[in-house]
C-alpha cells in the first residue's frame, strides 16, 4: 500500500484523502470468519444435536485460534479506495446474478432452486416424490419414494437461514445472499491490493475480465463454422477453461470463495493456518480444492518460508489448527458428498474421449496455448524463479488430462485456483508498471522503447484475453437494458421441477436415494 506519514491533516480537510490503517491479522480474521460461518451455519442446522453443538464449535474455536496466531503486519489502504472498492463488491455481484435483480446466466435456474429449497424446506432438505407435477418429469424421478438434497450448498446458508427467519421470504434471502457475496468480493479487492502493494481499481478490472485467448477460436468459427464447437469457451471437445466472469456469473458459490482464498494464499507469510484456509474451500467446491492443494504446497515451500527452516516448517504444518480444521472439514463433508454419485458418469483420460490420439494432443495444445501461455508469457520474466508461479503453470497443464462429466466439469472448477493466481500476478504487474510509468513522467524520464513495446504487446493482449468476459457481460446487461429477463424458469423446485429435460441432470446430481442408508443421513443429519 501507498504509505503516508500522517492521516490526521488530511483527514481534517477532506476526510477521503486520508488512509486506514489495517492489520493482516484483521483482514485474515474477517475472511477466515466470512468462509467458516456458512460452515457453521450448515453444521447448526444440518447436523444432529449433538454433532451440531460439537463441530459448530470446533470450526469457531479454530477460526478463533488461527486469527489469534496471525502476524501483525500492518498496511494503510486509502479511504477512496475502500469506498471505491465497497461499491464495486456490491456492483459486481449484482453483475454476477447474484440475488436475481438483473438477468442472469443460464446456470441460475439451478441456483435460484437452491436456494428456494433451503428456504421452503426443512433441513435436512428432503424430497417427497409425489409432490412432482409434470408427468415426464415423473417418467424420470419416480412418483413415489424420498430423496435427500445433496450439494455444495454451503454458500446460502446464512441467507437461506435468514430468508427463513422472515418467513420463508425469498426476497429476504436474495437480499442477504447479495451482501455476503459484496462482503466476500470487497475482501479479495483488498487482498488483492495487499499484494500489489498499492490499492488500485484493476484488481475490479482482473477479478472480473481476466480469461483466455478465447476470441480466436471465435473469429474462426464466426469465419467457418465446425462441428466440435459447443460455445464461446467449449471450442475443443471435453475440455475448456473458464474465464473470470462466467465462473462468477454460473458458479458464484464456488468462485468467490475460491477467489478469496486464493488471494489471500498469496499473500500468506506463514503456513499455521493454510489447513483451514484452504482446507475449507472443500465445504464449498470439491473439485476446486484439487486444484488449489499443488498451489498451497508450493506455496508452503516458497522462498520466503524456506527462510524459516525445515523444523519451524513442520511445526507450523502440523499446527493445531491445520490438524483439527481438516479432519473435522474432511469428516463432515465427505461422507456427505460421497452420499450422491454426482457427475460421475461420463469420466477417465481425456484422450480415451477422442477418436484420435494425435486430435487430442492438438486439442490439448491449443487450449493450452490460448488460455494459459498468455497470461504465463506476460508475468514471466518477473515470476520465473517464483515456485507458486511454476506450480499453477504445470498445474493447469496437468488439469485437462483428466475428464469428469459430460462437459469436464473437473477441468473448468479444479482450474480456477490456478487461474486466478495467475490473473492476480498479471495484475501486480500490470500495477506496477503503470506506477513506473506514472513516476516515469513526473520525473520527466523517458522509458526504452523496447520496454513500451513489451507494455503495449501486453496491454493488447490483456485486452484479447478480457473477450470472453466482455461478450458474457454484454450480453447481461444489453438483456438486462432490454427487459428481456432471461431464459423462462424451468426447475422452480428441485421437489417440483417444471421441464423434464434437466430432471435426469438433476436426480444424478442433486438426489440422495436411499438416503437412510447412507452414513452422513444415517449418523450426522
Amino acid at each position: 500500500m501507498k504509505e503516508v506519514t500522517s492521516l490526521n491533516e488530511k483527514n481534517r480537510t477532506n476526510p477521503l484523502a486520508g488512509n486506514i490503517s489495517l492489520s493482516y491479522k484483521i483482514l485474515a480474521s474477517a475472511v477466515l470468519v466470512w468462509l467458516a460461518v456458512p460452515v457453521i451455519v450448515f453444521c447448526a442446522g444440518y447436523l444432529k444435536i449433538i454433532p451440531a453443538v460439537i463441530f459448530s464449535l470446533v470450526f469457531a474455536g479454530v477460526v478463533f485460534f488461527a486469527a489469534r496466531g496471525m502476524d501483525d503486519t500492518r498496511f494503510e489502504i486509502p479511504v477512496r479506495y475502500v469506498i471505491a472498492f465497497a461499491v464495486a463488491a456490491v456492483l459486481v455481484s449484482i453483475l454476477m446474478g447474484v440475488g436475481e435483480y438483473i438477468c442472469s446466466l443460464q446456470d441460475h435456474s439451478y441456483r435460484r432452486a437452491i436456494l428456494n429449497d433451503l428456504v421452503n424446506y426443512k433441513w435436512p432438505v428432503i424430497y417427497d416424490m409425489s409432490t412432482q407435477q409434470n408427468p415426464d418429469v415423473i417418467n424420470i424421478t419416480g412418483s413415489s419414494g424420498k430423496a435427500a438434497f445433496c450439494y455444495y450448498f454451503v454458500y446460502w446458508m446464512p441467507a437461506a437461514a435468514i430468508g427463513k427467519l422472515c418467513g420463508g421470504s425469498i426476497a429476504a434471502a436474495n437480499a442477504a445472499l447479495l451482501i455476503w457475496t459484496s462482503i466476500g468480493v470487497f475482501l479479495t479487492f483488498t487482498a488483492m491490493s495487499v499484494y500489489s502493494k498499492k490499492a488500485s481499481m484493476f484488481s475490479v478490472f482482473f477479478y472480473l475480465f481476466f480469461g483466455g485467448l478465447d476470441l480466436i477460436p471465435f473469429i474462426i468459427h464466426e469465419i467457418n463454422s465446425y462441428s466440435d464447437w459447443l460455445w464461446l469457451e467449449g471450442w475443443v471437445p471435453h475440455m475448456s477453461y473458464i474465464c473470470n466472469f462466467v465462473n462468477l456469473g454460473n458458479v458464484f458459490h464456488q468462485a468467490v470463495p475460491c477467489y478469496l482464498i486464493c488471494a489471500m494464499l498469496l499473500i500468506s507469510r506463514r503456513p499455521k493456518a493454510l489447513g483451514l484456509g484452504c482446507g475449507i474451500l472443500f465445504c464449498y467446491s470439491p473439485w476446486a480444492v484439487i486444484g488449489i492443494l499443488p498451489v498451497t504446497i508450493a506455496k508452503i515451500f516458497d522462498k520466503e518460508n524456506r527462510k524459516a527452516g525445515l523444523k519451524s516448517l513442520v511445526k507450523d504444518i502440523l499446527s493445531p489448527v491445520n490438524i483439527i480444521s481438516v479432519i473435522a472439514i474432511l469428516f463432515v463433508f465427505v461422507p456427505f458428498y460421497m452420499s450422491t454419485s454426482g457427475l460421475s458418469q461420463e469420466k477417465g483420460l481425456t484422450a480415451s474421449f477422442y477418436d484420435s490420439i494425435p486430435k487430442f494432443i492438438l486439442c490439448y495444445l491449443a487450449l493450452i496455448l490460448l488460455e494459459v501461455v498468455p497470461a504465463a508469457a506476460i508475468v514471466f520474466a518477473r515470476r520465473k524463479k517464483d515456485i507458486v508461479f511454476i506450480v499453477s503453470a504445470a498445474t493447469l497443464g496437468v488439469i485437462p488430462l483428466i475428464k469428469i462429466s459430460y462437459q469436464n466439469d473437473f477441468a473448468m472448477r479444479a482450474s480456477m485456483p490456478a487461474l486466478f493466481v495467475l490473473a492476480v500476478m498479471v495484475y501486480e504487474l500490470t500495477v506496477r508498471v503503470f506506477e513506473q510509468d506514472k513516476e516515469n513522467n513526473a520525473n520527466k524520464v523517458k522509458g526504452k522503447t523496447s520496454d513500451k513495446i513489451k507494455i503495449l504487446a501486453a496491454t493488447l493482449l490483456i485486452i484479447a484475453m478480457s473477450f470472453p468476459s466482455a461478450f458474457e457481460i454484454f450480453v447481461v446487461t444489453g438483456s438486462t437494458l432490454t427487459g428481456d429477463k432471461g431464459p423462462q424458469e424451468v426447475i422452480g423446485s428441485f421437489g417440483n421441477i417444471r421441464s423434464a429435460e434437466l430432471a435426469p441432470n438433476i436426480k444424478e446430481q442433486f438426489y440422495v436415494e436411499d438416503y437412510e442408508d447412507k452414513f452422513f443421513f444415517k449418523y450426522l443429519a
